[in-house]
């Protein structure tokens, strides 16, 4: 069955042709141009593979007709053969061939043209970017011509919806992008956030999430809708520059997502990333860096990466990973449990159920928090016992980030754990041993010292990065809050 494209290119040259005939004589086969040649014959090849004759005096007057409506048609510009980028060389390459399986030629002028249409349409895709920059962001694909050029330059018009960007290209792109401020802050809102007190939004969807980086300026975030989700790297001095990085969607089996150069990555948990974005599975993380790529994580045996990464892993390179069977179903393993948790708390063993992994180099550093405070228990069918005790016939425990009250589960691994860049190099700050001391942790030696200490617990605490990229450090002793302006004069007295 011929494709539509045929049919409408058929009907196209045989009403040239009517329409001629019955205004004018035509023009003599020794007067046409090489161009209009190749157009009588790309008509002759159509005809025949329809059963069809296409005769010298209805190609004459189709000729002439083409002469008139140049004169009356401004030619589209084109973009000359040496300005074309390697993609766009291809590009040509791939509809040549399929034109020529079709018995047709293409132009060299219909080429130029072809070219400067898909630099309009994606200059169109791509707002931010001029049309100079956003020519150099094509990447050829093999896509069907849907309309007929003819002589006088109309363009064969091509998709270039399905181009992808390369890593390359990404990263030229994001080159040219402002440098980032000499002061830069961020600060969450209830949808996006904020860059030096500047909302960000998007209206393709809500802002679910986003990591960024203080220290080198890179911003990346996520936003959500009915139609899926897409991964947005974006401009800290500039937020109206914004690329997509990645789109996907959430399903039963986890996430699917598609990079922007065409990469396909699932797993189980998505986390945003500073320069990207990280893909997890139980045994294996797959990290996107903008511009170079996905890289693969291997999980040491033992441990597998923890579903929430409140760190800034693409400014620092470290991800958290927890023990494998650190929290038992059965009965004695949640006895067991416990007892570890008693003996973390009163200082006699230490536990170890989380690690913080140097990406590159798959080092370790063992935190001694428990695994066991991630759930949180929900009592039901109680009954009144005394004024001070009710029975409950029902408990159900499970995973979560704030209780029924509605406060923050202070022992769930998410708020006991946060690793950040600075100047001086990445930091982590990790409320360990039973919730009774805060330790900084100097992640490219592994100095390690005590922040904050109190016996009975620190009952909250929040590091807070200033707009020059230092850690402030601040947390609750019993009923007061004590501050540390810059965290790295901790380390620096430790030396």
């Amino acid at each position: 069955m011929k494709s539509r494209y045929w049919y409408q290119a058929l009907w196209a040259i045989t009403g040239m042709g009517c329409v001629a005939l019955a205004s004018a004589q035509g023009i003599p086969a020794d007067q046409w141009t090489e161009q209009e040649r190749q157009f009588v014959q790309n008509a002759r090849n159509l005809f025949q593979q329809q059963g069809l004759v296409y005769g010298d005096e209805q190609a004459a007057s189709a000729v002439q007709q083409m002469r008139q409506k140049a004169q009356s048609t401004p030619v589209p510009a084109g973009v000359p053969e040496t300005d074309w980028t390697p993609q766009e060389r291809e590009y040509v390459k791939t509809v040549r061939e399929q034109y020529q399986a079709s018995g047709m030629a293409l132009t060299q002028e219909q080429a130029q043209v072809m070219v400067q249409s898909m630099r309009n349409k994606l200059a169109q895709l791509m707002g931010s970017v001029g049309a100079l920059q956003a020519a150099s962001q094509l990447r050829g694909q093999p896509i069907s011509p849907v309309s007929v050029p003819g002589s006088t330059g109309g363009a064969a018009v091509a998709s270039a919806q399905n181009a992808a960007l390369t890593e390359e290209q990404i990263t030229q792109t994001l080159a040219a992008w402002p440098a980032k401020p000499e002061q830069l802050s961020f600060s969450a809102r209830k949808d996006g956030f904020d860059i030096n007190g500047q909302p960000v939004l998007d209206p393709e969807g809500r802002i679910s999430s986003y990591a960024t980086d203080a220290v080198g300026g890179a911003v990346t975030y996520m936003v959500q809708s009915s139609r899926g989700m897409s991964v947005k790297s974006l401009s800290a001095a500039d937020p109206s520059r914004k690329l997509v990085l990645a789109t996907g969607r959430q399903g039963p089996n986890g996430w699917e997502v598609v990079t922007s150069t065409g990469q396909q990555l699932s797993g189980q948990t998505l986390s945003v990333l500073s320069d990207g974005f990280l893909v997890g599975r139980e045994t294996a993380a797959f990290r996107y860096k903008a511009g170079q790529g996905v890289s693969n994580i291997a999980i040491p045996s033992g441990y597998f990466l923890a579903p929430l990464q409140r760190g800034h892993v693409g400014a620092t390179g470290f991800v958290l990973l927890e023990k494998e069977g650190a929290t038992g179903t059965d009965s004695l393993s949640k006895l067991a449990a416990n007892l570890q948790s008693i003996g973390t708390i009163l200082g006699t063993n230490r536990t170890d159920d989380f690690a913080l992994m140097d990406i590159q180099t798959r080092k370790l550093y063992p935190l001694n928090i428990s695994a066991t405070g991630k759930n949180v228990n929900v009592h039901s069918q109680c009954r009144r016992k005394n004024s001070f005790v009710n029975e409950c016939a029902q408990m159900q425990s499970f995973e979560a980030l704030y209780n029924a009250q509605g406060m923050k589960n202070s022992q769930h691994y998410y708020w006991l754990v946060h690793w950040l860049n600075t100047p001086a190099g990445p930091v982590a700050l990790t409320l360990e041993d039973g919730q009774a001391n805060l330790y900084l942790t100097d992640l490219r030696t592994g100095r390690k010292v005590v922040a904050l200490n109190r016996t009975l617990g620190i009952a909250d605490w929040d590091a807070i990065q200033n707009s020059d990229g230092t850690v402030a450090l601040r947390g609750k002793l019993a009923f007061e809050w004590k501050e540390i302006p810059d965290v790295a004069s901790l380390l620096q007295g430790a030396q």
